[in-house]
């Protein structure tokens, strides 16, 4: 694998078995960073370890629910062990649910604010001294649904805005260390997350094009590039950022 951007560093990536996260996780392998991979589903995670394998990458893998405290920890555990250093967290992993606020149950929202919220918190609870230590950084997958209101997706909504308000909580609170702490936050992106998503039935078809874009959706790779340039040292100025990659979702 030729020298990259990432030589010597070490990134971590939630929900790298598929989607958004696999893409960061190769891209980044083929930057030269070691990369820890980090998802509840083990097979996708082997797929992703053989994809940047084939490619002359070095990986490791964690499998575990990340929506539990105590698996994030082992993540950081296991980059640490593997590598001897943290200098990039990504947090990709996430869940997307359609509902009408009628059909939402209490496991529902739960479910939603474990993998959107908890989990990024206590990624990067456990992840920080070592990023501290390595002037490195934190990027956190938000979403338009941060900024904008949009039908038969509250819970999830409110898990993004929650997610892009830890982002700049948290770079306030370390606003005097090394470390820099963003988020990014993509439009309509076509992944296995949305794949056999449906709508409630009797839902408003006008009220979902009023967040859908008048332009195709992304792709992974298309929100991976500008996820490089926030982990690289060419964004040593951005710090408690949302960089917005929506294809002009949010511009009005």
């Amino acid at each position: 694998m030729k020298k990259g951007e990432f030589d010597g560093k070490v990134v971590l990536i939630t929900g790298a078995a598929s989607g958004l996260g696999r893409a960061a996780s190769v891209r980044f392998a083929r930057e030269g960073a070691r990369v820890c991979l980090a998802d509840i589903n083990s097979a996708g995670l082997d797929e992703t370890a053989r994809i940047i394998a084939n490619a002359g990458g070095r990986c490791t893998q964690y499998a575990g629910d990340l929506g539990q405290p105590s698996s994030c920890t082992d993540a950081v555990r296991t980059a640490i062990g593997s590598f001897g250093r943290l200098d990039v967290l990504c947090n990709v992993a996430g869940i997307l649910r359609f509902h009408a606020l009628a059909d939402v149950t209490a496991e529902d929202w739960q479910m939603l604010f474990a993998a959107n919220v908890t989990a990024p918190f206590f990624m990067t609870q456990a992840a920080m001294p070592h990023l501290v230590a390595a002037s490195g950084n934190v990027i956190n997958v938000a979403s338009t649904a941060a900024f904008i209101g949009q039908s038969y997706t509250a819970p999830y909504a409110a898990t993004k805005a929650a997610l892009l308000s830890l982002t700049k909580s948290l770079a306030m609170e370390f606003i005097k260390s090394p470390v820099r702490i963003n988020a990014i936050a993509p439009g309509g992106m076509m992944t296995e997350m949305v794949q056999g998503l449906v709508f409630p039935e009797g839902a408003d078809t006008d009220m979902i094009l009023r967040y859908c874009g008048f332009r195709p959706p992304n792709t992974p790779e298309d929100i991976v590039e500008p996820m490089i340039f926030l982990a690289s040292d060419r964004a040593r100025a951005v710090h408690g950022a949302c960089y917005t990659a929506d294809n002009g979702i949010t511009a009005g």
